[in-house]
C-alpha cells in the first residue's frame, strides 16, 4: 500500500501533466497564494526560516508566470512583467523585513489576477465549446451526408 502522501504527489503530477495552459497558469497563481499565505502564518508564529522559505517559492512561481509570458505579444505582456516583479519586490521586501504587510497587498494583487485568468480561460472555453450534434425526434444525431 502507497503512503497518503505519495498519493497525491502522484494525483497532481497527473493533474499537472494533463492540465491546460489556462488551468496551469490559474494552478500557479494557487500556488503562490498558498506560499505567501503560508509565509503569514509562519510570520505570525515567529519562525523566520518558514517565512523565507515560503516567500522564496512563491517569488520562484511568480518568476515562472514570468518566464512564460510571450514578449512578442506586445503592451500587455510587458504591463504584465511589470505586474510581476512589482509583486516579487514586495515579497523580497516582506522578507527582509519580517513584515506582513507587503505579504497582504501581494496575496491580494495575485488573487485578482488569478480570478481575471480564471474568467477570461472560462470565457475561450465557452466560445470554443463544440455544438453539440443536431438531435432528430426520436434521439439519433442528423448526420450531413452531401458532403
Amino acid at each position: 500500500m502507497t503512503a497518503p502522501g505519495s498519493e497525491l504527489a502522484s494525483y497532481r503530477k497527473v493533474e499537472v501533466e494533463t492540465a491546460s495552459q489556462g488551468k496551469l497558469i490559474v494552478m500557479l497563481f494557487n500556488g503562490a497564494i498558498q506560499r505567501a499565505e503560508e509565509a503569514r502564518r509562519q510570520l505570525e508564529r515567529g519562525k523566520s526560516e518558514g517565512v523565507h522559505n515560503n516567500l522564496v517559492r512563491a517569488q520562484d512561481i511568480i518568476n515562472e508566470l514570468r518566464v512564460a509570458l510571450d514578449m512578442k505579444a506586445g503592451n500587455i505582456a510587458r504591463s504584465l512583467d511589470r505586474v510581476y516583479e512589482y509583486l516579487q519586490h514586495l515579497l523580497i521586501r516582506a522578507n527582509i523585513r519580517k513584515d506582513t504587510g507587503p505579504i497582504a497587498e501581494c496575496v491580494a494583487h495575485l488573487t485578482e489576477l488569478r480570478n481575471t485568468w480564471q474568467q477570461a480561460f472560462e470565457e475561450v472555453a465557452k466560445e470554443q465549446k463544440v455544438t453539440p450534434p443536431l438531435i432528430n425526434q426520436h434521439g439519433a444525431a442528423v448526420i450531413n451526408v452531401q458532403g
